[in-house]
C-alpha cells in the first residue's frame, strides 16, 4: 500500500545502501567479479536511458534503471532463479516507489543495439547481473534475444 511506502525509513536504507554498495567496491576496486552484481538492473536501463536521453520521453537515471530492474527480474524468473511471486513483488514494490510510469518503451532493435554496444558485454554477447534470490545476485549470464524481448513485454503488462 502507499503508506508502506511513505513510511519506509529512507535514510536507513539508502545509509544501509551505500554499506552494502561499499563494502563490494572494496572487494572488487577493478569490476572483475563480484562488483558486477552492483549492474542489476542496468544492462536493459542503460539501453533505455541511452535510447530516450535527446527525446521528450527523457528518463532519470533511477527511473531508467527501476525499468530495468523490473526486467531483469523477469530474465531471473526465466532462467529458473527466482519465483513468479518475487518477480511480481519487485514489479509491484517498484511501482508503489516510482508510479507506474508507462512510458512507450523505444523500439526494441535499437535497444538490443545498444546493450550489445555495451563496453560490460563482449563478441554480440549481453551479460546480465541475475537475482538468484532476493538479496543475492549473480553475474556474467546470458540471456538471449528472445528472453529480453519477452522481458520487456513483462514490464508493459
Amino acid at each position: 500500500s502507499k503508506q508502506k511506502v511513505d513510511s519506509e525509513d529512507f535514510e536507513a536504507l539508502i545509509t544501509r545502501n551505500v554499506k552494502i554498495k561499499s563494502n563490494v567496491v572494496s572487494q572488487d576496486p577493478l569490476e572483475t567479479a563480484l562488483r558486477k552484481i552492483l549492474n542489476f538492473g542496468h544492462t536493459i536501463g542503460h539501453a533505455i536511458e541511452s535510447s530516450l536521453m535527446n527525446t521528450s520521453d527523457v528518463l532519470l537515471h533511477g527511473e531508467a534503471i527501476a525499468i530495468g530492474m523490473i526486467c531483469e527480474s523477469y530474465l531471473s524468473f526465466k532462467k529458473g532463479y527466482i519465483s513468479l511471486e518475487d518477480c511480481t513483488n519487485i514489479k509491484t514494490y517498484i511501482h508503489k516507489l516510482y508510479g507506474n510510469k508507462y512510458k512507450s518503451l523505444p523500439p526494441f532493435d535499437s535497444l538490443l543495439d545498444l546493450m550489445k554496444h555495451d563496453k560490460k558485454n563482449k563478441s554480440g554477447n549481453i551479460h546480465f547481473s541475475l537475482l538468484e534470490s532476493i538479496g543475492k545476485a549473480n553475474y556474467n549470464q546470458l540471456c538471449t534475444e528472445e528472453e529480453i524481448k519477452e522481458s520487456l513485454e513483462w514490464y508493459r503488462k
